[in-house]
C-alpha cells in the first residue's frame, strides 16, 4: 500500500474507525495509509474482540477482514449492523472469501467490498463511498460475483438463477442455499436443471464444461507459492503494507531532515549577525 498515493478528496471530517485484521503486519501498514482518512480509533486481531470493540466504542466506520478467528467476518458484520446501524462496514478481505460469503455479507449489513491486494488506489475509492454511506464492490469481485455468459458461448438456455448456482457448484449444497439465501431442495431443483441442459451426468461434468464456456468457479481459490503455501494475495498485500511502513518511516526522516536544516540555518543567522554587530 504506496502511502505517497493520496485519496483524490480530502475532508476535515475523519470518521472514527476500528480496524478489525487478523494479520499484524497488514493492519500496522493499512493504518499508515488511511490515517489521514480516517481516525482510528480501535483494533482487533478477531472476530469477538472486534464486536466488543465496537460495541464500546461506537465507531462511524469498520474495516472489517472476513477471516478472523473465533467469530468471522460474517457473524461480525451482522452483530455490528444489529447493534449499531449507521455503522458503514467496508469488507476488506481477499478473493476465496469476497466470493464464498459476498451476499452473505450483503445481507448481514456490509456496505463497500475492497481486496487487499487491489492497492491504495482502489482502497481510497472504497473509504470514500462507504464513508459516504454508498456502496461500493471493488470491479475485481464485480467480474466474478455477477458473471454473466459471452456472446460468443453457445446457448444452453441457462437462467440466471441457474447461472448463479452453476458458478458455485464446488461449494456444498448447503452453502451454495446459505450464499444464495436460497431453500436446499431449490438448489438441488437448480442443479437437476443445469445437468439436463448442459447433457452432462454429475456436477463435476457441469463444473469442468463451465470452465471451459469461461465461467469462473467461486470461491475464487487463491493461488499460492508452493514453497510457503501462502497465497499470492497475501503476499502482495504484505509487500504493500512494508511498503506503507518503509513510506511513513521515510516522511519521518525526510521532515526531521528540514528540523536539522531549519535549526542550522538559524544558528548560521544568528553567528552573521553576531559577526556583523562586533565589526561595528
Amino acid at each position: 500500500m504506496d502511502s505517497t498515493l493520496q485519496p483524490a478528496r480530502h475532508s476535515a471530517f475523519r470518521p472514527r474507525t476500528v480496524l478489525c485484521e487478523r494479520h499484524e503486519l497488514i493492519r500496522f501498514g493499512l493504518k499508515r495509509v488511511v490515517s489521514e482518512v480516517l481516525e482510528i480509533i480501535g483494533e482487533a486481531s478477531d472476530g469477538m474482540a472486534a464486536v466488543e470493540l465496537v460495541r464500546r466504542l461506537k465507531p462511524d466506520f469498520v474495516i472489517l477482514d472476513v477471516d478472523l478467528d473465533i467469530l468471522n467476518g460474517v457473524e461480525v458484520c451482522r452483530r455490528i449492523s444489529q447493534e449499531l446501524p449507521n455503522a458503514n462496514i467496508l469488507i476488506l478481505t481477499d478473493s476465496y472469501h469476497a466470493t464464498k460469503y459476498h451476499n452473505q455479507l450483503l445481507r448481514a449489513g456490509a456496505r463497500g467490498f475492497c481486496l487487499k491486494s487491489s492497492g491504495p488506489r482502489t482502497l481510497f475509492e472504497a473509504i470514500e463511498q462507504v464513508t459516504r454511506a454508498l456502496p461500493y464492490c471493488d470491479p475485481k469481485i464485480t467480474q466474478l460475483v455477477k458473471q454473466s455468459p459471452a456472446s460468443s458461448m453457445p446457448n444452453t438456455n441457462l437462467t440466471d438463477r441457474e447461472i448463479e448456482v452453476l458458478i458455485r457448484l464446488d461449494l456444498r449444497n448447503k452453502e451454495i442455499s446459505e450464499e444464495l439465501d436460497m431453500k436446499l431442495r431449490t438448489v438441488e431443483k437448480h442443479i437437476e436443471c443445469i445437468l439436463a441442459k448442459m447433457k452432462v451426468s454429475t456436477r463435476t461434468g457441469a463444473a469442468l464444461k463451465a470452465v471451459q464456456l469461461g465461467y469462473v468457479l467461486l470461491p475464487k481459490m487463491p493461488g499460492r507459492d508452493p514453497v510457503t503455501g501462502i497465497s499470492h494475495e497475501q503476499t502482495v498485500a504484505e509487500l504493500q503494507a512494508e511498503l506503507a511502513v518503509a513510506n511513513d518511516h521515510l516522511k519521518g526522516l525526510l521532515k526531521q531532515n528540514d528540523l536539522l536544516k531549519d535549526a542550522l540555518n538559524e544558528k548560521m543567522r544568528a553567528l552573521n549577525q553576531g559577526g556583523s554587530t562586533g565589526s561595528v
